[in-house]
């Protein structure tokens, strides 16, 4: 982190929307930490786990709908200068459904935006967006810069949600330019109870992947999105800032590096492959997220590093390889394992996609041999 970044004044006292949440629990615990900050409230619709209510310490839960009119008076009796929103679902995985994160994502922040606009004491505002905005096509550049927009206009789901949420916070903005605002778009974490589909696709011995392509990916390790929200939430420089780890991977290099096998599917056949090799299958795939498994998606960080004043301490190899031990995901680390596996899924595919299976063995095997992942001498017998 750069110590030397220009600083707003420290927050006071600080409301978390969505505090039952992994991030908004985990940061409250931080903040609860920190000498300049005196009241935390963790604001949200369901009560946090036992888990997340031990990290959230002695911190104040108060359960409210976001949408409740009663949220403007709480901000403004608590004297809340600062206000985080960790309350956007990333992904349409939540119960309920594509409805009910439609529902929570546009509805609800609307409410909790419009509260702090109206809220006379609140003077800093952080929204948790995501990379999701700038859309994901193969006209889209090396990398997205935050002056840019999607090539392809999201047409709905999280993208079109985190974008519109966005809008909702520069129009608060506008009316109230005394409130600092920061937007910080996070690409993929992996590890949250929230699943993604980088995620799931990590964990199957045999993963669907869309034939003909090899999309781009960027991570953010748990530890840096939590450094970087209290960065923001503590008084770093407002703005719109891409948070991302350094490096980049291709899907198929870090399902390999997982010591698993990509198999190539036709993109109308996907979803069938999904359902059929993943344990928990990707649930009702999305256009969006069709889009990202074929075309990928890559930020460019330097406004994180040079205005923001933070740098993540995980690249994205160093991210993705601490999910896979933290999720207890096994290899398939012998040849004779492998094909194993291998020869009960054939048994299931129809004789092209079986051959494409069979060529992602050896391809996996090498890849596996030449970043050290395989014992040098392969026990055949296991």
């Amino acid at each position: 982190m750069n110590t030397d970044a220009p600083t707003r004044p420290s927050a006071r006292a600080v409301a978390v929307v969505g505090g039952s949440r992994y991030l908004g629990a985990h940061l409250v615990g931080m903040l609860l930490r920190h000498e300049s900050v005196e009241r935390v409230l963790a604001i949200d619709s369901v009560k946090p786990s036992p888990q997340h209510r031990r990290r959230m310490r002695d911190a104040e839960f108060v359960r409210l709908d976001p949408q409740s009119p009663r949220l403007q008076g709480i901000l403004r009796e608590a004297e809340i200068d600062t206000v985080v929103h960790a309350g956007l679902f990333h992904t349409d995985f939540a119960p309920g459904g594509r409805a009910a994160v439609k529902e929570s994502n546009i509805m609800g922040s609307m409410h909790v935006i419009a509260a702090c606009g109206r809220a006379s004491t609140v003077k800093r505002f952080v929204l948790i967006s995501s990379t999701t905005v700038y859309g994901s096509s193969g006209a889209d550049p090396a990398m997205f810069t935050e002056d840019m927009a999607a090539r392809r206009q999201p047409s709905g789901g999280i993208p079109l949600d985190h974008l519109s949420v966005e809008g909702y916070v520069r129009g608060m903005s506008r009316k109230r330019p005394d409130i600092d605002v920061t937007i910080l778009r996070i690409p993929a974490i992996l590890g949250l109870p929230e699943p993604t589909v980088l995620g799931e696709l990590l964990l199957p011995s045999v993963a669907p992947v869309l034939a003909g392509y090899d999309p781009r990916i960027q991570l953010l390790h748990p530890q840096d999105a939590l450094d970087a929200l209290l960065h923001a939430t503590l008084g770093a420089a407002p703005g719109t800032f891409n948070i991302a780890a350094e490096g980049v991977l291709t899907l198929t290099q870090a399902i390999r590096r997982a010591g698993h096998i990509p198999l190539p599917v036709p993109p109308q056949t996907f979803k069938f492959a999904a359902k059929m090799l993943l344990s928990r299958g990707l649930r009702d795939v999305g256009l969006s997220q069709m889009r990202y498994l074929r075309f990928g998606r890559v930020v460019d960080t330097a406004r994180m590093r040079d205005e923001f004043g933070f740098t993540p301490s995980y690249t994205t190899d160093e991210a993705m390889q601490a999910y896979l031990v933290d999720s207890g995901t096994e290899p398939l680390i012998t040849r004779a394992s492998l094909e194993r596996k291998v020869a009960k899924i054939e048994k299931l595919l129809p004789g092209p996609m079986a051959d494409r299976l069979r060529a992602g063995v050896d391809t996996t095997i090498g890849e596996l041999e030449a970043i050290g992942a395989l014992p040098d001498r392969m026990e055949e017998t296991l």
